[in-house]
């Protein structure tokens, strides 16, 4: 695709699930992947798996997205390794689901800075470079809940559209600098995190997690679940020279699910 090989990316949260599909993409596609998590097993598991699936090795940094110091670090060596930053790609860790009233502060600090924050340091770190480069790419990785917002998920239901909303301001402050900046909602996707819904879902309920399964299904227009290389695709283009007039937009990437126009 136009505009990526040789490029430098960093990926957040990238050691499975969403941010997994997204590496394996990018770097089919010739990109320079830093990654971090907090799992550094994860993290050597996926360096091998993308080696072997890609010929080309990534960097991976064991750190906290809702560490200030730790996310320094993760520029830092995306800098030692790459040199400077071409593309960011938010993506993050699971928010807890509870009812608003069973959320404490502690669950909102944290959620805060894991999500909301995080995103405002990375931005500004990478923004950074690529206003020197005069281009780049921002990728905001959320959820259908930026759309609809769903009962027991308040505190994504917020966060993330707080994320949206910073994404069309940098889209708007950032363009001057040929920087294009989006976010992506995601739907249900079949990963760890909504593995764990469906056990939650059936556990309240007694019910069984195939029949949880199979409700979540039949909201889907397309009858199934999106997987994480999907998002990865999306990603690709949006980072390529193909999308260069498309910025401040919040795409849905969901089977058809949101109804909204």
């Amino acid at each position: 695709m136009e505009g990526l090989k040789n490029k430098n990316a960093i990926v957040c949260a990238g050691s499975t699930g969403i941010g997994r599909g997204v590496i394996s993409v990018l770097a089919d596609y010739g990109v320079n992947v830093t990654t971090f998590s907090r799992h550094g097993e994860k993290l050597e598991s996926l360096k091998e798996d993308i080696l072997r699936q890609t010929g080309n090795e990534i960097n991976i940094v064991s750190a906290d997205l809702s560490k200030m110091e730790d996310l320094k670090r993760v520029v830092e060596s995306a800098h030692s390794h790459f040199g400077k930053i071409d593309f960011l790609i938010m993506n993050y860790g699971d928010p807890k689901v509870e009812p608003f009233i069973n959320l404490s502060e502690f669950d909102w600090d944290y959620s805060i800075d894991m999500l909301l924050k995080s995103t405002i340091r990375m931005a500004n770190m990478s923004a950074k470079d690529m206003i020197v480069s005069n281009s780049g790419k921002i990728i905001f990785i959320t959820s259908m809940t930026t759309k609809n917002p769903i009962e027991d998920f308040s505190i994504s239901n917020s966060l993330r559209s707080g994320i949206v909303a910073l994404g069309k301001t940098l889209s708007i402050e950032l363009g001057k600098y040929n920087i294009n900046v989006n976010s992506i909602s995601q739907g249900y996707f079949y990963t760890e995190r909504l593995k764990n819904i469906f056990e939650r879902k059936a556990k309240i309920s007694g019910d069984k997690i195939e029949n949880i399964e199979e409700q979540f299904r039949k909201e889907i227009p397309l009858g199934r679940f999106g997987k994480p290389e999907e998002v990865g695709n999306l990603v690709a283009f949006l980072c390529s020279g193909l999308s260069s007039y498309i910025t401040g937009t919040n795409i849905s990437v969901d089977g058809g699910v949101i109804k909204s126009i």
